[in-house]
Protein backbone atom coordinates (compact mmCIF):
# COMPACT_ATOMS: atom_id res chain seq x y z
CA UNK A 1 0.00 0.00 0.00
CA UNK A 2 1.38 3.49 -1.20
CA UNK A 3 0.42 6.75 -0.27
CA UNK A 4 1.71 8.92 -3.46
CA UNK A 5 3.55 10.97 -3.61
CA UNK A 6 5.90 11.48 -0.08
CA UNK A 7 5.49 7.14 0.74
CA UNK A 8 5.64 5.99 -2.43
CA UNK A 9 9.14 6.16 -2.16
CA UNK A 10 12.02 4.66 0.12
CA UNK A 11 14.84 7.43 1.37
CA UNK A 12 18.01 6.14 0.09
CA UNK A 13 19.42 7.27 3.34
CA UNK A 14 21.47 10.59 4.74
CA UNK A 15 24.01 10.44 2.73
CA UNK A 16 22.24 9.62 -0.88
CA UNK A 17 20.63 13.31 0.26
CA UNK A 18 17.63 11.22 -2.96
CA UNK A 19 14.78 9.20 -3.58
CA UNK A 20 15.14 5.63 -4.65
CA UNK A 21 12.13 3.52 -5.78
CA UNK A 22 11.23 0.58 -4.75
CA UNK A 23 12.46 -2.68 -5.82
CA UNK A 24 11.74 -6.09 -5.32
CA UNK A 25 15.26 -8.03 -5.46
CA UNK A 26 14.70 -9.71 -1.90
CA UNK A 27 16.56 -6.48 -0.07
CA UNK A 28 13.75 -6.70 2.13
CA UNK A 29 14.28 -10.59 3.32
CA UNK A 30 17.24 -9.45 5.13
CA UNK A 31 15.32 -8.34 8.32
CA UNK A 32 13.11 -11.66 8.34
CA UNK A 33 14.02 -14.20 9.90
CA UNK A 34 14.15 -18.25 8.85
CA UNK A 35 10.93 -18.92 11.27
CA UNK A 36 9.43 -15.52 9.60
CA UNK A 37 9.77 -16.69 5.62
CA UNK A 38 8.61 -19.60 6.62
CA UNK A 39 5.77 -18.58 8.17
CA UNK A 40 4.91 -16.62 5.07
CA UNK A 41 5.39 -18.75 2.80
CA UNK A 42 3.15 -21.03 4.65
CA UNK A 43 0.34 -18.76 4.76
CA UNK A 44 0.43 -17.84 1.04
CA UNK A 45 -0.16 -21.00 0.13
CA UNK A 46 -2.84 -21.41 2.85
CA UNK A 47 -5.09 -18.16 1.69
CA UNK A 48 -4.57 -19.61 -1.93
CA UNK A 49 -6.00 -23.07 -0.74
CA UNK A 50 -10.10 -22.64 -1.33
CA UNK A 51 -11.62 -25.02 1.13
CA UNK A 52 -10.02 -22.92 4.00
CA UNK A 53 -10.72 -19.52 2.05
CA UNK A 54 -14.43 -20.48 2.05
CA UNK A 55 -15.28 -22.28 5.58
CA UNK A 56 -12.40 -20.73 6.93
CA UNK A 57 -14.52 -19.65 9.63
CA UNK A 58 -16.16 -22.74 10.47
CA UNK A 59 -12.86 -24.43 10.74
CA UNK A 60 -11.75 -21.26 13.58
CA UNK A 61 -14.68 -22.23 15.23
CA UNK A 62 -14.14 -25.74 15.52
CA UNK A 63 -10.39 -25.90 16.27
CA UNK A 64 -11.87 -23.84 19.95
CA UNK A 65 -13.73 -26.55 20.45
CA UNK A 66 -11.58 -29.07 19.72
CA UNK A 67 -8.20 -27.18 21.05
CA UNK A 68 -9.73 -25.05 23.40
CA UNK A 69 -9.44 -21.00 23.35
CA UNK A 70 -5.77 -20.62 24.69
CA UNK A 71 -4.15 -23.08 22.39
CA UNK A 72 -6.09 -22.04 19.39
CA UNK A 73 -5.56 -18.67 19.87
CA UNK A 74 -1.68 -19.73 20.28
CA UNK A 75 -1.63 -21.80 16.91
CA UNK A 76 -3.51 -18.51 15.35
CA UNK A 77 -1.16 -16.18 16.68
CA UNK A 78 1.51 -18.37 15.25
CA UNK A 79 0.57 -18.30 11.43
CA UNK A 80 -1.98 -16.10 10.22
CA UNK A 81 -2.45 -13.80 12.66
CA UNK A 82 1.03 -13.22 13.31
CA UNK A 83 1.29 -12.50 9.79
CA UNK A 84 -0.27 -9.72 9.47
CA UNK A 85 -1.27 -7.82 12.25
CA UNK A 86 1.42 -5.92 13.62
CA UNK A 87 1.42 -6.77 17.39
CA UNK A 88 -0.66 -7.24 20.36
CA UNK A 89 1.05 -4.52 22.28
CA UNK A 90 2.47 -1.27 21.93
CA UNK A 91 5.63 -2.53 22.12
CA UNK A 92 5.05 -5.07 19.46
CA UNK A 93 3.75 -2.17 17.29
CA UNK A 94 6.62 0.22 17.51
CA UNK A 95 9.18 -3.11 17.05
CA UNK A 96 7.39 -3.55 13.16
CA UNK A 97 7.12 0.17 12.59
CA UNK A 98 10.86 0.56 13.28
CA UNK A 99 11.33 -2.47 10.96
CA UNK A 100 9.53 -0.72 7.88
CA UNK A 101 10.83 2.48 8.64
CA UNK A 102 14.41 1.25 8.65
CA UNK A 103 13.24 0.31 4.67
CA UNK A 104 12.23 3.76 4.12
CA UNK A 105 8.29 2.83 4.42
CA UNK A 106 5.56 4.99 6.25
CA UNK A 107 3.46 2.36 8.56
CA UNK A 108 -0.32 2.92 8.35
CA UNK A 109 -2.50 1.29 10.72
CA UNK A 110 -5.83 0.21 10.35
CA UNK A 111 -8.31 -0.55 12.36
CA UNK A 112 -9.73 -3.43 10.76
CA UNK A 113 -13.64 -3.16 12.06
CA UNK A 114 -17.30 -2.35 9.56
CA UNK A 115 -20.45 -3.33 9.06
CA UNK A 116 -20.95 -5.76 5.86
CA UNK A 117 -23.39 -4.25 3.34
CA UNK A 118 -26.75 -5.35 3.52
CA UNK A 119 -26.33 -6.92 6.89
CA UNK A 120 -28.99 -7.24 9.56
CA UNK A 121 -29.63 -4.23 11.57
CA UNK A 122 -27.75 -3.56 14.79
CA UNK A 123 -29.74 -3.04 18.02
CA UNK A 124 -29.20 0.34 19.26
CA UNK A 125 -25.80 1.79 19.51
CA UNK A 126 -23.86 -0.30 21.77
CA UNK A 127 -22.03 -2.40 18.60
CA UNK A 128 -20.88 1.44 17.47
CA UNK A 129 -20.23 3.22 20.23
CA UNK A 130 -18.11 -0.46 21.19
CA UNK A 131 -16.00 0.06 17.43
CA UNK A 132 -15.44 4.19 18.71
CA UNK A 133 -13.56 3.03 22.18
CA UNK A 134 -10.97 0.52 19.94
CA UNK A 135 -10.61 3.19 17.39
CA UNK A 136 -9.90 5.36 19.66
CA UNK A 137 -7.69 3.10 21.21
CA UNK A 138 -6.05 2.99 17.91
CA UNK A 139 -5.97 6.83 17.60
CA UNK A 140 -3.84 7.24 20.81
CA UNK A 141 -1.59 4.51 19.48
CA UNK A 142 -0.97 6.24 16.35
CA UNK A 143 -0.21 9.33 18.38
CA UNK A 144 2.36 7.53 20.28
CA UNK A 145 4.61 6.27 16.90
CA UNK A 146 5.02 9.68 16.46
CA UNK A 147 7.88 9.62 18.89
CA UNK A 148 9.47 6.52 16.95
CA UNK A 149 12.47 7.41 15.29
CA UNK A 150 12.46 7.18 11.42
CA UNK A 151 11.72 9.22 8.83
CA UNK A 152 9.44 12.67 9.14
CA UNK A 153 5.91 12.60 8.39
CA UNK A 154 2.51 12.55 9.84
CA UNK A 155 1.73 9.30 11.29
CA UNK A 156 -1.46 7.91 8.93
CA UNK A 157 -4.12 5.54 10.34
CA UNK A 158 -7.37 4.20 8.16
CA UNK A 159 -10.59 3.86 9.77
CA UNK A 160 -14.27 2.47 7.64
CA UNK A 161 -17.22 5.38 8.49
CA UNK A 162 -19.30 2.08 8.25
CA UNK A 163 -17.89 1.14 11.74
CA UNK A 164 -19.61 3.86 13.02
CA UNK A 165 -22.69 4.41 11.27
CA UNK A 166 -24.88 1.90 9.61
CA UNK A 167 -24.75 0.89 5.65
CA UNK A 168 -27.99 1.54 5.27
CA UNK A 169 -27.98 4.97 6.29
CA UNK A 170 -25.21 5.70 4.39
CA UNK A 171 -27.01 4.13 1.17
CA UNK A 172 -30.32 6.20 2.25
CA UNK A 173 -28.24 9.47 2.38
CA UNK A 174 -26.44 8.31 -1.00
CA UNK A 175 -29.79 8.14 -2.94
CA UNK A 176 -30.77 11.24 -1.27
CA UNK A 177 -27.39 13.02 -2.48
CA UNK A 178 -29.02 12.67 -6.30
CA UNK A 179 -32.08 14.12 -4.94
CA UNK A 180 -32.59 18.08 -6.37
CA UNK A 181 -32.22 20.13 -3.04
CA UNK A 182 -30.46 17.79 -1.17
CA UNK A 183 -26.82 18.89 -1.78
CA UNK A 184 -27.92 22.10 0.71
CA UNK A 185 -29.00 19.53 3.53
CA UNK A 186 -25.74 17.76 2.77
CA UNK A 187 -23.09 20.06 2.30
CA UNK A 188 -19.93 19.14 3.87
CA UNK A 189 -20.14 23.11 5.66
CA UNK A 190 -23.56 21.60 6.88
CA UNK A 191 -21.78 18.45 8.22
CA UNK A 192 -18.86 20.49 9.26
CA UNK A 193 -20.56 22.51 11.40
CA UNK A 194 -22.63 19.58 13.35
CA UNK A 195 -19.29 17.84 13.78
CA UNK A 196 -18.08 20.68 15.26
CA UNK A 197 -21.15 22.26 17.50
CA UNK A 198 -22.76 18.94 18.65
CA UNK A 199 -25.84 20.43 17.70
CA UNK A 200 -28.83 17.23 16.15
CA UNK A 201 -28.69 17.55 12.38
CA UNK A 202 -32.03 16.63 10.98
CA UNK A 203 -32.18 15.36 7.43
CA UNK A 204 -35.51 15.76 5.78
CA UNK A 205 -35.65 12.29 4.09
CA UNK A 206 -34.89 10.20 7.32
CA UNK A 207 -37.32 9.61 10.29
CA UNK A 208 -36.93 10.18 13.12
CA UNK A 209 -34.85 6.94 14.45
CA UNK A 210 -32.67 7.54 11.42
CA UNK A 211 -32.01 10.98 12.45
CA UNK A 212 -30.71 10.20 15.58
CA UNK A 213 -28.75 7.07 14.39
CA UNK A 214 -27.14 10.19 12.16
CA UNK A 215 -26.62 12.55 15.16
CA UNK A 216 -25.41 9.74 16.96
CA UNK A 217 -22.56 8.49 14.00
CA UNK A 218 -21.63 11.98 13.84
CA UNK A 219 -20.61 12.37 17.40
CA UNK A 220 -18.40 9.21 17.12
CA UNK A 221 -16.96 10.61 13.89
CA UNK A 222 -15.99 14.00 16.07
CA UNK A 223 -14.40 12.05 18.62
CA UNK A 224 -12.25 11.07 16.31
CA UNK A 225 -11.49 13.57 14.45
CA UNK A 226 -10.99 16.10 16.73
CA UNK A 227 -7.28 15.70 17.38
CA UNK A 228 -7.35 16.84 13.55
CA UNK A 229 -9.16 20.00 14.05
CA UNK A 230 -6.91 22.50 12.45
CA UNK A 231 -6.70 19.50 9.08
CA UNK A 232 -10.61 19.57 9.00
CA UNK A 233 -10.79 23.14 9.04
CA UNK A 234 -7.87 23.39 6.17
CA UNK A 235 -9.92 20.80 3.87
CA UNK A 236 -12.68 22.24 4.61
CA UNK A 237 -12.04 25.91 3.74
CA UNK A 238 -9.89 24.32 0.54
CA UNK A 239 -13.45 22.44 -0.49
CA UNK A 240 -15.12 25.73 -0.35
CA UNK A 241 -13.48 27.95 -2.42
CA UNK A 242 -12.48 24.77 -4.94
CA UNK A 243 -15.83 22.99 -5.05
CA UNK A 244 -14.65 19.81 -4.43
CA UNK A 245 -11.57 18.11 -2.52
CA UNK A 246 -10.56 14.94 -4.39
CA UNK A 247 -8.90 11.83 -1.89
CA UNK A 248 -8.95 8.37 -3.76
CA UNK A 249 -7.98 4.99 -2.24
CA UNK A 250 -7.49 2.98 -5.29
CA UNK A 251 -7.75 -0.47 -4.37
CA UNK A 252 -7.58 -3.56 -6.72
CA UNK A 253 -9.10 -6.32 -6.70
CA UNK A 254 -10.79 -6.21 -3.61
CA UNK A 255 -14.77 -8.13 -2.86
CA UNK A 256 -14.67 -9.60 -6.10
CA UNK A 257 -16.66 -12.54 -5.20
CA UNK A 258 -18.65 -10.75 -2.99
CA UNK A 259 -19.35 -8.00 -5.20
CA UNK A 260 -20.49 -11.33 -8.30
CA UNK A 261 -22.83 -12.56 -5.96
CA UNK A 262 -24.37 -9.45 -4.29
CA UNK A 263 -24.78 -8.72 -8.80
CA UNK A 264 -25.97 -11.87 -8.93
CA UNK A 265 -28.74 -12.31 -6.25
CA UNK A 266 -29.95 -8.23 -6.99
CA UNK A 267 -29.76 -9.24 -10.78
CA UNK A 268 -28.01 -6.07 -11.30
CA UNK A 269 -24.72 -5.32 -14.10
CA UNK A 270 -21.62 -7.31 -12.82
CA UNK A 271 -19.54 -4.20 -11.43
CA UNK A 272 -15.93 -6.22 -11.42
CA UNK A 273 -13.74 -6.88 -15.00
CA UNK A 274 -14.18 -10.14 -16.68
CA UNK A 275 -10.73 -11.18 -16.33
CA UNK A 276 -7.06 -10.36 -15.06
CA UNK A 277 -5.68 -8.59 -18.43
CA UNK A 278 -8.89 -6.53 -18.21
CA UNK A 279 -8.44 -6.16 -14.61
CA UNK A 280 -4.62 -4.80 -15.07
CA UNK A 281 -5.68 -2.22 -17.65
CA UNK A 282 -8.46 -0.88 -15.59
CA UNK A 283 -6.39 -0.32 -12.69
CA UNK A 284 -3.80 1.06 -14.88
CA UNK A 285 -5.73 3.51 -16.63
CA UNK A 286 -6.98 4.84 -13.42
CA UNK A 287 -3.58 4.73 -11.89
CA UNK A 288 -2.73 7.42 -14.26
CA UNK A 289 -5.35 9.77 -14.25
CA UNK A 290 -5.00 9.92 -10.67
CA UNK A 291 -1.10 10.26 -10.78
CA UNK A 292 -2.14 13.35 -13.24
CA UNK A 293 -4.97 14.76 -11.36
CA UNK A 294 -2.26 14.97 -8.49
CA UNK A 295 0.29 16.62 -10.54
CA UNK A 296 -2.13 19.01 -11.44
CA UNK A 297 -3.92 19.98 -8.25
CA UNK A 298 -1.23 19.46 -5.56
CA UNK A 299 -2.50 19.59 -2.09
CA UNK A 300 -6.19 19.23 -3.09
CA UNK A 301 -5.94 15.83 -4.37
CA UNK A 302 -4.62 12.73 -2.27
CA UNK A 303 -4.19 9.11 -3.63
CA UNK A 304 -3.55 6.38 -1.69
CA UNK A 305 -2.63 2.88 -4.06
CA UNK A 306 -2.96 -0.11 -2.51
CA UNK A 307 -2.11 -3.45 -4.40
CA UNK A 308 -0.77 -6.74 -4.08
CA UNK A 309 0.40 -6.83 -7.78
CA UNK A 310 4.15 -5.80 -8.10
CA UNK A 311 3.60 -4.30 -11.85
CA UNK A 312 1.29 -1.96 -10.38
CA UNK A 313 3.61 -0.97 -7.95
CA UNK A 314 6.34 -0.53 -10.11
CA UNK A 315 4.19 1.26 -11.95
CA UNK A 316 2.97 3.37 -9.16
CA UNK A 317 6.32 4.04 -7.66
CA UNK A 318 7.92 4.97 -11.19
CA UNK A 319 5.52 7.48 -12.20
CA UNK A 320 5.46 8.91 -8.54
CA UNK A 321 9.16 9.70 -8.72
CA UNK A 322 8.46 11.79 -12.09
CA UNK A 323 6.34 13.66 -10.33
CA UNK A 324 7.98 14.39 -7.25
CA UNK A 325 11.26 15.63 -8.89
CA UNK A 326 8.87 18.22 -11.25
Amino acid sequence: MLRICRVAYSRAGPSAGGWKPLRFDGGAFHLKGTGELTRALLVLRLCAWPPLVTHGLALQAWSRRLLGCRLSGALLRASIYGQFVAGETVEEVKDCVQQLQHLGLQPLLAVPIEEEPDSAARTGEAWYEGNLNAILRCVDLSRSLVETPGPAGPTLMQLKVTALTSTRLCKELTSWVREPGASVELSPERLAEALDSGKDLQVSCLNAEQNQHLWASLSRLHRVVQDTHERLKRDAEAADRAGLAFGVKLVRGAYLDKERQVARLQRTEDPTQPDYEATSWSYSRCLELMLTHVSRRGPLCHLMVASHNEESVHQATKRAGRLCCV
